[in-house]
Order: C-alpha cells, then sequence, then structure tokens
C-alpha cells in the first residue's frame, strides 16, 4: 500500500511539472505573439511626399501615424511631409506610430513689429527676417537719418506696426539717406493750415517738419492752424533734402501777414533772407 501511493504521488508530481512546463511554454508564446517579439519593420522614406501617399505608404507598412507639428515653407509643396520620426531607416515594430510635420497650404499670419523710427534698417531686417518675412532692397528717401528706417510697405501699400500679414510676405524698407549734397529752395509756406504744410513739405519736397510753436492749441485745432511764419524763410536761400522747417501757426492769420499764394508753386532763389511780414 505505501509503495502504491508513492508511485501514485511521483505520477501526479511529474504531471503537474508537465503542465506546469506547458503553461509556461505557452505563456511565453503569447507573449511573443502579443508584442510581436522579433518582428520588426524599417521605416520607409515618406520624407517630401504628399500628406495622401505618405499616410498610404504608412498603411502598408502597418505603421500608425499622428501629425505632430505643421510648418510654413515657400520652397517646399503645400500639403506635404517635411519631417518624420522616427527617421527613414529606423527598425521600429508593426504598428508604432510615425510622427509627422507638414507643410502648411497657406501662410500663417503674422504681427509686424514696432520698428518705423525705432531702428535702422540692419536691425530692421534682422527682426522681420527672424518672423519669417522677407526683406526686399531697401529705398532711400530723404531723411536727415542715415539708414534709419521711416517706412515700410507691402505690395507698395504702407504698413502699420501691429498689421497681421502671411509669413513669407516682401516688405520693402523706406530708409533715409541722410541729408547729403542735394539741395532745393526753401518752399513757400505762409498761409497754409498747418497739416496742408506738413503734407507739401514731405510729398512735394522731401522735406521735414522742425519744431512747431502753437502754443495753447489742441491737435485739432494744431491741423487746422494757418501758417504765419517759418525758418528757414522763403526766398532766404537752400536746404537739403531731408531738412527741417520750424513753423509758427495761428488759429487766424495775422493782420499784418501778406499771403501769397503765387509763391507755393514758385521756387524760392538762392539771394539773401527775406521776409514775409511786412
Amino acid at each position: 500500500m505505501k509503495k502504491y501511493l508513492t508511485k501514485t504521488l511521483l505520477y501526479n508530481i511529474l504531471i503537474a511539472m508537465g503542465l506546469t512546463i506547458i503553461l509556461l511554454m505557452l505563456v511565453n508564446w503569447g507573449l511573443r505573439v502579443y508584442t510581436r517579439h522579433g518582428q520588426t519593420l524599417v521605416v520607409p522614406d515618406i520624407h517630401g511626399l504628399q500628406f495622401d501617399a505618405a499616410t498610404d505608404t504608412l498603411a502598408k507598412y502597418h505603421l500608425e501615424y499622428e501629425i505632430m507639428d505643421s510648418a510654413y515653407m515657400t520652397d517646399k509643396p503645400p500639403l506635404s511631409i517635411v519631417e518624420q520620426s522616427p527617421k527613414a531607416g529606423s527598425s521600429v515594430k508593426s504598428g508604432r506610430t510615425i510622427y509627422l510635420t507638414v507643410n502648411a497650404s497657406s501662410a500663417p499670419l503674422a504681427d509686424v513689429p514696432d520698428l518705423v523710427g525705432k531702428s535702422s534698417y540692419k536691425y530692421a531686417r534682422i527682426q522681420l527676417e527672424g518672423i519669417g518675412f522677407k526683406v526686399g532692397e531697401p529705398v532711400y528717401k530723404p531723411d536727415p537719418h542715415r539708414d534709419a528706417l521711416i517706412g515700410m510697405l507691402v505690395n507698395g501699400r504702407p504698413l502699420k506696426a501691429g498689421s497681421k500679414i502671411p509669413k513669407g510676405s516682401t516688405i520693402t524698407l523706406l530708409v533715409g539717406e541722410g541729408l547729403g549734397n542735394t539741395t532745393i529752395p526753401v518752399p513757400y509756406l505762409i498761409g497754409l493750415h498747418y497739416d496742408e504744410a506738413v503734407m507739401k513739405l514731405k510729398e512735394e519736397f522731401n522735406l521735414t517738419t522742425g519744431a512747431v510753436m502753437a502754443p495753447g492749441m489742441s491737435d485739432a485745432e494744431k491741423a487746422r492752424a494757418f501758417v504765419y511764419k517759418q525758418s528757414p524763410q522763403y526766398g532766404g536761400g537752400r536746404i537739403h533734402l531731408g531738412g527741417e522747417i520750424d513753423l509758427w501757426l495761428a488759429k487766424e492769420m495775422p493782420d499784418d501777414i501778406d499771403v501769397d499764394p503765387s509763391k507755393y508753386d514758385s521756387p524760392g532763389t538762392d539771394g539773401p533772407d527775406s521776409s514775409d511780414s511786412k
């Protein structure tokens, strides 16, 4: 009886050990299948492909994808793949997610920084290109300050700080050329409204407004006030392009000032200073 029990116990132990080994083998096999142990793929090169073609290629390789970011590159086709991670040639498991950066179909908008009157051409160019704009050849304008940024244009239209325009847009910078050696006769401004005088100096003569004497006037009153005195005076010689003319304003023209409209379109002379007052 004792011998019989010993054999039975031994058989049971052997059976249990066998079942355990089989179970372990099944578990190991299942884990290998589940984790695709040893089954790797080489990531295809989809750089430069259009988005649809790229995702079709990934599907053929049993790879997933996710758009990680977008970019805007003018030298790349819209909706093309500009970057992938993992990189082409990497070994990955089937089902791995490939992260994509796609070239946008249209340029994102960016704010134009406040640079006019505050920076040089070189600094402005660095700032604008850093944002993603293109900078065209500078256009030099008469201005006392050499290489100072005095304006910006896009498509020939004035560009204000804070405007939103597409990245990649070409911005033309208006830059001061300094006083140089070019001179013109001093123009006649007496009798003009202040805003008219400012426009005439800028548009017709490439000159700037200097000091403005308008005591006690608001901006609105100053705009419609009359110029009754200027310095340099008309007929008082020549002035460098970009030079300044100081103006004296009054709400009404003084009675002792004669206004001669015929001089508005007549250049001054190189003679001695002359007075516009009696």
